[in-house]
């Protein structure tokens, strides 16, 4: 027998473990209602897809890099291109890959053997932040309908290009194209060459 001094303490002993025991059984229905997370497998599934979808070989290829080139990835990201640009210009040329946001470009990381030297820089959305004259490309893909201003982004480009052979690239889900070159008449710009071998993506490159 428990002595009745003691009772309440057990009662609470007893309600204790009942609800310690409904907050585990809690927990591990709501662990179970979470998604997995994504195995490597998983992922190398979502990157082949992506592959498929935007075909960077052909976009690089369709660019037209010559080795020892200075190209600049504008709007670089985690470097979805970077490396393949890097990989195009070879060791004697350069990339810099530009982001407004460092976390981002953080994790492009450092060249592969054959490619050109990556430098990274932290712009903001308004200005390239490119010295003048110094590129033979400055691409921006997937990215020029997230800025402020398209015409003036772009007219900003153009004094970083090389004096009469630097070329601005833009490349971007089809429905964005006009919007792209309406933007670039605004900006002084006019399209030289277009590339029509992409899945969902245009190919434009404009110059002054």
């Amino acid at each position: 027998m428990t002595s009745p001094d003691r009772q309440p303490w057990l009662w609470a002993a007893i309600l204790f473990a009942a609800g310690s025991l409904a907050a585990c059984r809690s927990s591990d229905a709501r662990a179970q209602s979470l998604p997995a997370p994504p195995d490597r497998a998983q992922l190398q599934a979502q990157a082949q897809l992506r592959d498929r979808y935007r075909r960077p070989d052909l976009l690089v290829a369709a660019l037209h890099i010559a080795p020892g080139a200075a190209v600049a990835d504008v709007g670089a990201g985690t470097g979805y291109l970077t490396h393949r640009l890097a990989a195009a210009a070879g060791p004697n040329g350069r990339v810099v890959a530009t982001d407004i946001d460092a976390a981002s470009l953080a994790l492009i990381g450092a060249p592969g053997p054959g490619e050109a030297p990556i430098v990274t820089r932290t712009v903001s959305p308004t200005d390239p932040g490119l010295e003048p004259g110094g590129y033979d490309l400055i691409l921006l893909s997937e990215v020029d309908h997230l800025l402020l201003d398209r015409s003036a982004f772009l007219r900003a480009l153009v004094p970083a290009l090389k004096p009469g052979t630097g070329r601005i690239a833009v490349s971007n889900r089809r429905a964005h194209r006009a919007a792209l070159l309406a933007s670039a008449t605004r900006a002084g710009l006019s399209p030289r060459v277009e590339y029509d071998g992409l899945p969902a993506h245009f190919l434009i490159e404009v110059a002054p």
